[in-house]
């Protein structure tokens, strides 16, 4: 039987008991630092498991050395072939010909080297916030992120090209403060985009502020234009628009003063990474394609972590990783927006070039030098005609002339290698045309006619509630028996056509593009899954119960979806934590803390608690014989013990949790508490 071990993360966070094939899925999440036991008491260090030695992923250091030139990415040959580098490699085959027909012509010097590979040849950019420059040098997102990685306090001021002025206020790296002297940019004018204000109430906001000398917020209550409940959301929205703004400016001049404040009344806009990350996500694609211009016909290579922040604060969403993970210094950017989604990975690729993440390399544009060739056609034109003379009748019908010369070294191999490859081809017959689809297209992404954003909102919510729950080939519509790469295909792009992103244009409606980005990317998981006949008989063992390896992207799921019931249950929302821990109980049913959470939570959620406890505390005590140090179980089981009267059974689960750990204060205070009681 393998043995079972516990992983606790540098941060804290246990995993297990996991065997040690299961284990090997958590590659790459396993640090050095991390921390192993075999009986989830007794800790020591990872690499004192031999057998795990190899599964702890050693600290990245970042090794920057002179002397040695940074070494370039394999190119393939489409990428050889684009850029010409093959060419030298060329030549040198075709001069050892030439000098062998010519003994006495002089030896030709050598061959030139071969063009570089793509490389990053700048050094790294230094990581501090600017006081002053050119925006068409250093970007605002640049800009932003260097704000928000050195967590300074201050203000941008950004004095456009055609006069107009932004400013953006930070405290400790985080936008607390958007505004600009355009009219048309005014909390006002976006009020009235977005439909909250009418023409004639922003007409006399802007009176009365102007006859007060008041702020407009101040004016919007005063004259009760907007709920005071919906005050800081639409001041956040109107925030961020400013940032998109912001963003999109890449002509003008910038000053950093550190000593700017924001004003009173001010707070963060959001999470730092996510304010960027949703701004560069709504950028136009033509602004963006127009910014990188030429770049794009460049192979786009990795910094080697020599970029502003790290990738994974970043928060990218399962096709953004993907995108990410497939750059490898062999793809220009125009192939790398062929192969997946353009307008993301456009917005993928401007956002971390700007943060160093990654780089259009360089590729050194010599000029080509005349072939060798055609400089040994003279001397070589009086010896070569009468030995190849035969060949040449039989491959070429034209009469032999003294031009010809220079044709010989590739004419000379070819005629022995047709007789032998031409007869090999015959026998391959033609594939038969694929069997039409006879089942209609699925319907239940279409919505009805002329529907309004808030009602789309809602039916796609619905839909992905429905679709987070299906297999890939339910979320497709298929039948798994007999489903074909033809209908997995056709079934995709009709619901890519309904799901895409890119049909929501208006950037106001940013929830309904976020709501059709996750099922994009859901329906999109599902055709690449199938699509591949590979990964497709993996999936159908694991739908069989024969998958031997552990699905890590569905217990991360999980683990996310049970921190979030966490946070709710505390909140004294037990419903809407109910329901996230019957989706992680699904993904992960091996987990013994999202049993004993969901016993504690129906209990509290009861309203006859004494009714209910059995069929509660059976949970956790399912959460105990899964993994008998389960700390939360028996810490949820002597609550309930406590609250129907049972005190012996409680004063026994909280000694249980003190055995567990003897440092648990909320375990030790229960007990103290029975102790003077009697």
């Amino acid at each position: 039987m393998d043995r079972n071990y516990w992983v606790r993360t540098e941060h804290g966070r246990i995993w297990g008991p996991f065997t040690i094939s299961a284990l090997e899925r958590l590659r790459g999440q396993l640090t050095e630092n991390c921390e192993a036991s075999i009986d989830g008491k007794e800790w020591l260090p990872g690499a004192d498991f031999p057998e795990l030695r190899n599964l702890l992923t050693p600290a990245r250091k970042l090794e920057r050395t002179a002397a040695l030139p940074p070494a370039g990415p394999r190119i393939s040959r489409a990428m050889a072939e684009a850029f010409g580098i093959g060419e030298a490699a060329e030549a040198r085959e075709v001069a050892p010909a030439a000098s062998a027909l010519a003994p006495k012509a002089p030896a030709e010097p050598p061959a030139p080297p071969p063009r570089k590979t793509p490389v990053m040849f700048k050094a790294p950019e230094t990581l501090e916030v600017p006081d002053s420059g050119d925006l068409a040098r250093v970007s605002p997102v640049r800009l932003y992120a260097l704000t928000a990685l050195s967590a300074a306090s201050g203000g941008f001021r950004f004095d456009l090209e055609d006069g107009k002025k932004l400013q953006i206020v930070f405290r400790r790296g985080t936008p607390e403060h958007v505004a600009s002297d355009d009219p048309e940019l005014g909390l006002l004018r976006f009020l009235q985009m977005k439909g909250v204000l009418g023409a004639e109430k922003v007409r006399a906001a802007e009176e009365q502020a102007a006859k007060s000398g008041q702020d407009v917020v101040a004016v919007l209550f005063q004259l009760q234009l907007i709920p005071a409940a919906d005050a800081h959301r639409l001041l956040g929205e109107h925030g961020a628009f400013l940032l998109d703004r912001a963003f999109s400016c890449w002509r003008g001049a910038f000053t950093f003063h550190k000593e700017a404040a924001p004003p009173a009344g001010s707070f963060p806009l959001g999470s730092r990474w996510g304010l960027l990350m949703d701004s560069v996500r709504r950028l136009e694609v033509p602004l963006l394609r127009a910014r990188l211009g030429k770049r794009l016909t460049r192979p786009v290579v990795r910094s080697g972590g020599l970029g502003v922040g790290k990738v994974e604060e970043l928060g990218l969403n399962a096709q953004e990783t993907r995108i990410y993970a497939a750059i490898d210094g062999t793809k220009t950017g125009e192939e790398v927006l062929q192969a997946h989604d353009a307008g993301m990975s456009l917005r993928l690729l401007y956002l971390l070039t700007e943060l160093g993440h990654l780089a259009f390399a360089e590729v050194a544009d010599e000029a080509e030098a005349p072939p060798p060739a055609a400089k040994a056609v003279p001397p070589a034109e009086p010896v070569i005609p009468p030995p190849p003379q035969p060949a040449k009748a039989a491959a070429a019908p034209p009469p032999p002339a003294p031009k010809i010369n220079r044709q010989p070294p590739r004419a000379a191999p070819r005629p022995a290698a047709p007789p032998v490859m031409k007869a090999v081809s015959p026998p391959t017959p033609a594939k038969p045309a694929a069997p039409a689809v006879s089942r209609p297209p699925p319907t239940f992404a279409q919505g009805p006619a002329n529907e309004p954003p808030e009602a789309m909102l809602q039916r796609l919510s619905a839909l992905w509630e429905r679709l987070s729950q299906l297999n890939h080939f339910e979320a497709l519509g298929l039948e798994r028996k007999s489903t074909t790469p033809a209908e997995t295909k056709r079934n995709f792009f009709v619901l890519a056509k309904e799901l895409h992103p890119d049909t929501v244009t208006n950037p106001d409606q940013a929830e309904l593009k976020e709501m059709k980005e996750r099922l994009f990317a859901r329906v999109n998981e599902a055709a690449q899954v199938i699509g591949d006949e590979k990964r497709r008989k993996e999936y159908e063992g694991e739908l069989d119960g024969k998958a031997e390896n552990v699905d890590v992207s569905r217990i991360f799921a999980a683990e996310e979806n049970f921190q979030r019931a966490e946070i709710l249950i505390k909140a004294r929302k037990y419903q809407e934590g109910l329901e996230l821990l019957e989706q992680a109980i699904e993904m992960n049913p091996e987990e013994a803390e999202f049993f004993a959470l969901r016993g504690y939570a129906k209990f509290l959620f009861s309203k006859d608690r004494k009714q209910s406890y059995e069929e509660c505390a059976a949970d956790c005590r399912k959460a105990t014989k899964m993994v008998e140090r389960c700390l939360p179980a028996h810490l949820y089981l002597g609550h309930m013990a406590k609250v129907v009267g049972d005190a012996r059974l409680a004063k026994k689960c909280y000694s249980r949790v003190v055995e567990i750990d003897e440092k648990h204060v909320e375990a030790q205070r229960e007990l103290r508490l029975m102790g003077t009681k009697g």
